[in-house]
């Protein structure tokens, strides 16, 4: 049988319990001194008057019982991190298809590994931003993952695995005060080519308190891929990408060694995805239900002793004065 921790658990400032029993008793000894000569008994009346401070006092500095909670864990919060620069759509995946194609079938494998969750959406190239608010909707999901396209060629200024970290603390934040007792899972698909600028964004140790689980998912291959132009039109009209400075086809390939490290700041595991039939392994939920529950307590202040202290001299007290008073009434 596991005894229970009693500790103290202080409700009110130390310096207002400590004035409370100074003066208090204080006053109880001074007041006491001024009326023994009148009273033989005075001693017991102002004795139990200090008894009543004293109690009052210990509620300030209630001793509390630490109680483990058993279940505490409330469905599971998914975040996809998608990155939608141009890269992206370099042709080494599965062979020679476009990278975004293992994002969707990644992030579709991974719903149906945790069904029943709530599901959001970050995209990031040029700018980080939420396409899918936190929901419950399935469906809602399947949109963002069937309209999922890169960045458009021209407009894009480049971007940095860590681009959306500071839009997803804030996110992780606010999901922790509405949804405390929730898992927060978060899976970043990228490639994790630097390019463009880089605006010191800071890494992924900025919300590793705030997740409990998830994986870097990396996309590409060392010998790279070519990428078809984003110009908003017909994809299958579209040409490669050519780089300015050889005037031929630009290749892209994937840089583990900026998705390792994001993983390790986030405190989550990288796995290389090169093909649809991989498989992904998610946590399951159950067992991080449990392992959340376990040594998670809480603690319960013990208010009640106390009180039916003071109940029980706060009666002595009135049945004291009662006798008392009806002296004095009678005697006017």
């Amino acid at each position: 049988m596991e005894v229970p921790v009693v500790m103290m658990m202080w409700l009110w400032p130390r310096w207002a319990v400590a004035a409370l029993l100074v003066g208090g008793l204080g006053a109880c000894f001074a007041l006491w001194r001024t009326t023994r000569g009148d009273n033989s008994k005075a001693w017991v009346d102002w004795t139990r008057r200090a008894l009543m401070i004293v109690v009052v006092a210990s509620m300030g500095m209630t001793p509390s019982v630490e109680v483990k909670q058993t279940s505490v864990v409330r469905g599971a919060n998914v975040y996809f991190v998608v990155d939608v620069t141009g890269s992206m759509v370099a042709e080494d995946y599965n062979g020679s298809h476009p990278r975004m194609d293992g994002v969707r079938a990644d992030i579709r494998r991974i719903q149906r590994q945790i069904p029943g969750a709530r599901y959001s959406a970050f995209v990031f190239g040029s700018e980080a931003t939420r396409a899918l608010p936190l929901t419950t909707d399935g469906t809602a999901l399947e949109s963002f993952v069937q309209t999922l396209s890169s960045e458009n060629t021209y407009q894009s200024e480049g971007s940095s695995v860590r681009r959306p970290v500071e839009a997803l603390r804030r996110e992780l934040e606010r999901s922790r005060r509405s949804h405390p007792e929730a898992l927060q899972l978060v899976y970043v698909l990228s490639d994790g080519e630097p390019r463009g600028r880089d605006s010191g964004e800071k890494g992924y140790s900025e919300v590793h308190d705030l997740i409990d689980g998830g994986a870097v998912l990396g996309y590409g291959t060392s010998q790279g891929g070519r990428m078809k132009e984003n110009l908003g039109g017909d994809p299958a009209k579209s040409g490669y990408i050519v780089d300015p400075k050889t005037k031929s086809e630009a290749i892209s390939r994937i840089d583990e060694g900026q998705l390792k490290k994001a993983a390790k700041e986030a405190g989550v595991d990288y796995v290389h995805r090169t093909s649809p039939d991989q498989g992904i392994t998610t946590p399951d939920v159950d067992t991080l239900k449990q392992r959340s529950a376990k040594g998670r307590t809480r603690r319960n202040p013990m208010i009640w002793p106390a009180g039916t202290a003071l109940v029980v001299l706060l009666a002595w007290e009135i049945a004291a004065l009662t006798p008392r008073i009806r002296l004095r009434v009678r005697g006017r």
